[in-house]
């Protein structure tokens, strides 16, 4: 019997020495695999949340960037459209009502007998003495307007009498001597008036 608890004995520590040599560096290569997995995968899930990170600032950066393009086209966009807002309302009110006032006053035979006048006066002041040539709207028959100008200024036009020209409102004045033409219509005051008053009205109407 003793001698049979001596081989069991000895069985066992062979056992034991097996295991120890064999199965325990197994086992601890093992946990070490295991923890370097760990430690692995801890590593991808670091690698991946600081890529995700980077990821996510460069959408949060390349959306800001449009965002601030889509702003900066859109404030173009509203500024040109409020000018040309503008400019429609300035052609349709301002330069229409001006267009519509010039033509009317120049289109008074008064005024344009007036503007011969004034300028034969202005001729007699400087000892200005040969004859000139009065161009008057087209729609105003010659006839009318010498029939009011002073005989004087009659004697001083070239043919003793207006021209009809081609245009609304005001006179055209041509010394051919000199090569001179003093050009008094209705466009050309309507630019004239335009270009003093047309700040004045922007200021008014848009208050810019």
């Amino acid at each position: 019997m003793k001698n049979l608890e001596t081989g069991k004995d000895k069985i066992q520590k062979i056992c034991d020495a097996i295991r120890k040599e064999t199965l325990e560096p197994v086992k601890q290569e093992a946990s070490e695999m295991i923890e370097n997995a760990h430690m692995q995968a801890s590593e991808i899930v670091k690698e991946a949340q600081k890529e995700a990170a980077e990821l996510k600032k460069a959408a949060d950066q390349e959306i800001e960037e449009k965002k601030k393009l889509f702003q900066s086209s859109l404030q173009l966009s509203c500024r040109q459209g409020i000018e040309t807002l503008k400019q429609k309302i300035e052609k349709e009110l301002f330069d229409k009502e001006l267009s519509d006032l010039v033509a009317k006053e120049m289109a008074n035979p008064a005024i344009i007998v007036k503007l011969i006048e004034s300028f034969m006066h202005s001729l007699e002041e400087q000892g200005i003495e040969e004859d000139f040539e009065v161009l008057i709207p087209k729609d105003i028959t010659a006839r009318s307007i010498n029939a009011m100008l002073a005989k004087n200024v009659l004697d001083r036009l070239r043919g003793k009498s207006v021209e009809l020209g081609d245009f609304h409102g005001g006179v055209q004045i041509k010394m051919e001597d000199r090569q001179i033409t003093i050009d008094i219509t209705d466009a050309v005051v309507r630019e004239l008036i335009g270009a003093y008053i047309r700040r004045d009205f922007r200021d008014l109407v848009f208050q810019v």
